[in-house]
């Protein structure tokens, strides 16, 4: 108890911007005597608040306080933060009464809690002893005057089985050996300070269970017991088996629920971050919106942009012209384009259409189709725009339209694909697949 050490408190958590894991001090209690530092620890409260992550500098609500040796590099306790537990400050502060007046209110029920403490004990005595350690059993032996040559903790439970018989002596015996657990551990730390999990691993499923349901505690703090009575207590065999099982599946369940709603509040947190990185984007843009058009200046526009316009120009007016038809009859497409000329647009060599695949809209020309090897053909009767009509608009390098097969809305359609794409597009008469081939291979589809 007279060691120094040296504690710190630390938030801990990921950042959820970053991922990032981060630790900041939030309390140093300096190099002390152990005994000091514990009696600080009862007049100390940590405010629970965000914290900046020391990479990206996002503020974020902490996960976990943890308390550190730092002499030893030892941790000495981590404790997930219950957002959803968060006390009013009403609350807190008579907590922090009672826990005050702790030792008072002992003293006024200390008789009644070592009466039933050596009475739970004397019903369970050999599991009783078995949980003392070897300094609790000495205590007790030498409380009776009993000598012991015993050099084990084995050795000393005989011992203590063998020569301590009375109900008297046993009384005397147990109050002694109890002593330092009672009032150097329970009662100095406090209530608030229990971790019954980790005590009964230490003193005993016995005592702590003891401990747990009997110890005076004001009527603000019976919520600690509450708490703490579903992890020691998971099986019973007298009236109230029934009552101490349920307790421990409720406690089971809040617990469950704890971490549960601990995992969504840092969801939430993630949320947050990423709507506030969203908004800014937004607001970045919004920003440059009304200095592009604060600073609108005239832009020359690239020439293939110009030709695209105005073709798609050309296209709309086309619609408007034959709006209103309900019905598409299978006849010849009128076109304003220029056909296929072979003459007049044969260029010195012709260019090979090796790798390439040319759509043909307009006919049936599968069969045909199976015969060409020097590029690959994909067909398509022009009458319905179906799915396999948008599979060849968008697999074609080059597309032919056969003017006397297709309905004008395929023909549309393909043409505006056509220029949205940048694709050469072709019209023609001829029913020949060879021919066609042929003639396109004498067009110049450089831009």
């Amino acid at each position: 108890m007279n060691e120094k050490v040296h504690i710190k408190v630390y938030f801990i958590g990921r950042c959820p911007r970053c991922n990032r894991y981060n630790e900041e001090v939030i309390h140093d209690y300096g190099v002390k005597p152990y005994r000091e530092v514990e009696k600080e620890m009862d007049q100390t409260n940590h405010e629970i608040r965000n914290v900046s992550c020391k990479y990206c500098s996002t503020s974020f609500a902490p996960e976990s306080l943890i308390y550190k040796e730092t002499l030893t590099g030892v941790t000495l306790a981590q404790v997930a933060i219950n957002y959803d537990g968060v006390l009013d400050s009403e609350t807190s502060r008579l907590l922090k009464e009672a826990h005050d007046n702790r030792f008072e209110h002992f003293a006024k029920h200390e008789d009644e809690f070592w009466d039933g403490f050596v009475a739970y004990a004397l019903q369970n005595w050999r599991n009783s002893i078995n949980e003392l350690q070897p300094h609790e059993l000495l205590a007790g032996l030498h409380a009776l005057d009993i000598p012991t040559n015993a050099r084990t903790a084995t050795q000393l439970r005989r011992e203590v089985l063998n020569k301590v018989k009375t109900t008297e002596q046993k009384a005397k015996f147990w109050r002694s050996a109890n002593h330092d657990y009672v009032y150097n551990q329970l009662l100095d730390i406090g209530a608030m300070g229990w971790h019954a999990e980790s005590d009964a691993k230490q003193f005993g499923q016995l005592r702590t269970r003891y401990a747990v349901l009997n110890y005076p505690m004001e009527e603000v703090q019976e919520r600690l017991r509450t708490d703490m009575i579903g992890k020691v207590v998971r099986k019973d065999r007298g009236d109230n088996a029934f009552l101490f099982k349920r307790i421990a599946q409720l406690s089971d369940d809040f617990s469950r629920l704890s971490k549960k709603l601990r995992d969504r509040y840092h969801q939430m947190q993630e949320l947050r971050v990423e709507i506030d990185d969203k908004n800014k984007i937004i607001h970045e843009l919004r920003q440059a919106l009304r200095d592009e058009r604060a600073n609108k200046n005239i832009v020359s526009r690239d020439p293939d942009d110009i030709r695209k316009i105005n073709e798609l120009k050309s296209l709309v007016n086309e619609l408007i012209e034959v709006k209103g038809e309900e019905v598409e009859e299978k006849k010849e497409a009128v076109i304003e384009e220029t056909p296929i000329e072979t003459e007049s647009a044969q260029p010195a060599e012709k260019r090979s259409l090796e790798g390439k695949t040319i759509g043909i809209i307009g006919g049936n020309r599968s069969e045909q189709a199976e015969q060409i090897t020097e590029c690959n053909i994909l067909t398509h009767g022009g009458t319905d725009q179906d799915h396999e009509f948008d599979a060849l608009l968008n697999e074609s390098d080059e597309l032919v339209i056969l003017t006397k097969f297709v309905s004008h809305s395929a023909m549309w359609k393909a043409k505006a694909h056509a220029i949205t794409e940048g694709k050469p597009i072709h019209y023609t008469k001829s029913i020949n697949l060879h021919r066609i081939l042929e003639e396109i291979k004498n067009i110049n589809t450089a831009p």
